[in-house]
């Protein structure tokens, strides 16, 4: 074999050594790039959590113990008919705001994650499997009572209850409390239209009982399911607080839950 031979096998098998490196480090290099984005996703989604676990376990708590005091243990009928106006008013204001608050924080978060690669994180994944499972109860037209609210409207509903505050970090979203809802239903009609069938069904509420309100158990369950998956442990919420309405046997096919 030649010299000119040789040498060009050895180039050869040189070049061919290097592309081969230039690939396995082109492949090292992309899974670290992907690894560092997954961690820095993953960064995020507890970012996302450690900012709003608090109001959302919150104002889930409220509604939902709101909801099982209702259906359980006579609310709405004692202070309804207690003959006292000022008792009158406040179940039926509180009662709507409770569920608008809620709505609220939903709708903030939902802001937060919009522009947020997020898909691929498990935790975040489940939160929002689990929010989806808060709206479903009261978008669909698959369940009797009041409190029917297409997705849409829910949304709305957490859109004029929030407002831009002053921090020490700028300026950031914040929900209305129970005190400034109040005064915008009396003061501001385009405000108040958003709550009025609402604040009326209050009374329907009481007049079905459970059965009649099949909707706002599946609401209650739902929302203790959010809440078990943000506190698991009971570091911020007592778990023998998490009592569930149990469900009657009216369940009708989720396939009738529009996307509305």
């Amino acid at each position: 074999m030649g010299p000119e031979i040789v040498i060009a096998v050895v180039s050869a098998a040189v070049a061919l050594i290097s592309v081969a490196v230039t690939y396995r480090t082109a492949l090292v290099t992309h899974r670290l790039q992907v690894e560092a984005r997954n961690r820095e996703k993953v960064e995020v989604a507890e970012d996302l959590f450690r900012r709003y676990r608090v109001p959302l376990l919150a104002s889930a708590d409220s509604l939902q113990d709101r909801l099982h005091n209702v259906l359980s243990r006579n609310y709405l009928r004692t202070y309804l008919h207690s003959g006292d106006s000022e008792s009158q008013h406040y179940v039926r204001h509180n009662t709507v705001y409770v569920l608008a608050e809620h709505l609220a924080w939903l709708e903030v978060l939902r802001r937060e994650q919009r522009f947020l690669d997020l898909d691929s994180v498990k935790s975040t994944k489940e939160l929002f499997t689990a929010i989806q499972r808060i709206h479903h109860p009261l978008a669909t037209d698959g369940l009797p009572g009041p409190f029917h609210v297409f997705r849409g409207h829910q949304r709305a509903i957490g859109e004029v209850m929030l407002h831009r505050v002053e921090s020490s970090e700028g300026p950031v979203t914040d929900v209305l409390g129970y005190a400034a809802f109040c005064h915008r239903l009396e003061t501001d009609p385009g405000f108040a239209s958003w709550f009025t069938r609402l604040l009326a069904e209050v009374d329907d509420v009481e007049a079905q009982g459970r059965r009649g309100n099949e909707r706002l158990v599946l609401l209650q369950n739902a929302l203790v399911e959010l809440i078990e998956l943000l506190d698991p442990e009971g570091g911020w919420l007592p778990l023998e607080q998490r009592e569930r309405l149990p469900r009657t046997e009216l369940i009708l096919p989720t396939s009738r839950t529009p996307n509305g």
